[in-house]
């Protein structure tokens, strides 16, 4: 009897997987538009920024026709993170400086450029700092499933210059309307 082993999914593989697990369709290996859009939405980013990041996205790893803007997720060449390598503790709280120099040292100004964009989606709303635990999480790529779960009440809203929303209350109610995403929703009535 053979048992045939399947190869773990890359880290970089899981991360896009957040987004190829909103489609309704049967196949989730591909990432439609719409698919990236919802998965940002529901990361706590506003519209218009959600939109560029997903259009950015469907550009840089389009791989199905050339037409489309489809990511076929098992296609992607790229398997790890470009933070792969960057050594934290997972206890410690890190500076967007520290972060980005860490990153640096690691992977050049293109790790640096994704350690800002991590820390400006991830950083505790309150402190600024970047839990070590986070980049563990990016490095695993499981981070994303947490931090919707951290934007679904009020208690964690990104501030306007790291992407959020400039009107909690109307993003929300829009976002739930048009897309189906749930963020940002009032945690009591008296909210």
């Amino acid at each position: 009897m053979s048992t045939s082993t399947t190869p773990p999914t890359p880290p970089f593989h899981r991360l896009l997987s957040f987004y190829s697990n909103r489609s309704p369709h049967p196949d989730t290996q591909t990432i439609r538009l719409q698919d990236s859009l919802s998965g940002n939405l529901a990361l706590g980013l506003d519209f218009p920024v959600a939109l560029a990041i997903a259009l950015g996205r469907h550009l840089w790893l389009s791989n199905t026709t050339f037409f489309s803007l489809n990511i076929h997720v098992p296609s992607v060449r790229v398997t790890e993170t470009l933070l792969e390598g960057v050594k934290v503790e997972e206890k410690r709280d890190y500076s967007c400086g520290e972060i980005v120099g860490l990153a640096r040292e690691v992977g050049g100004w293109k790790s640096a450029l994704d350690a800002v964009g991590l820390w400006a989606l991830a950083a505790d709303v309150g402190t600024g700092a970047l839990r070590g635990a986070d980049v563990r999480a990016f490095n695993e790529g499981t981070l994303l499933a947490g931090l919707e779960r951290r934007r679904k009440g009020r208690g964690d809203v990104l501030p306007l210059w790291r992407g959020g929303p400039i009107s909690v209350a109307g993003h929300s109610w829009v976002v739930k309307k048009m897309f189906g995403v749930d963020v940002y929703q009032a945690d009591s009535k008296d909210d």
